[in-house]
């Protein structure tokens, strides 16, 4: 059986892309990085308590809790933006075919071929399939533009050629 797809990468592929780094491969590095911001808005509340007759110390307070507050809610969505700014020109759509004992993708700037144990993880939101290739690398693969089977024939031949579980990691 041979599926192929089509996905572009824009804000929404990006962030689905941080977040399945973040949440499979990155996840104990991710857990200990989140300890950071949280101790900073304690501390930003202890102050805001102790200084609420201030109203600079206040301000600055609430402004250093509501910047924290919202780099934690939306961290994907800011490294998916990074990357789309890092990205190299003409990698912003790939075509994926899936073979037998490898697969290939085809972007503008470039054709690579790639074999299945090169998977460290494998990652599933409601609209993609998500390959983990290393710290820093991933990649989607839309479900609605998946050709030649279902999402679920394409998951198990995933399951079955790297030997991974796909892990649902939500959004």
């Amino acid at each position: 059986m041979k599926f192929t797809c089509h996905t572009t990468y824009h804000q929404k592929t990006l962030t689905a892309m941080a977040r399945a780094l973040r949440k499979t491969i990155r996840a104990k590095q991710s857990r200990r990085a989140q300890v950071w911001p949280w101790l900073i808005i304690g501390i930003a509340l202890l102050s805001l308590f102790l200084s609420w007759g201030t109203l600079w110390q206040t301000v600055l307070n609430g402004v250093v809790i509501a910047a924290l507050l919202g780099i934690l809610w939306k961290e994907d969505a800011i490294n998916g933006f990074f990357a789309k700014r890092r990205a190299l020109p003409g990698t912003d759509g790939a075509d994926i075919t899936f073979y037998e004992d490898h697969y290939v993708i085809k972007t503008a700037a470039a054709e690579s071929k790639w074999q299945y144990d090169s998977i460290l993880a494998l990652a599933e939101s409601a609209d993609y399939v998500l390959f983990v290739m290393g710290k820093h690398h991933a990649l989607a693969i839309e479900k609605a533009g998946l050709a030649g089977g279902s999402v679920l024939e394409f998951c198990h031949f995933l399951e079955e050629k790297t030997g991974k579980q796909i892990q649902d990691i939500g959004g």
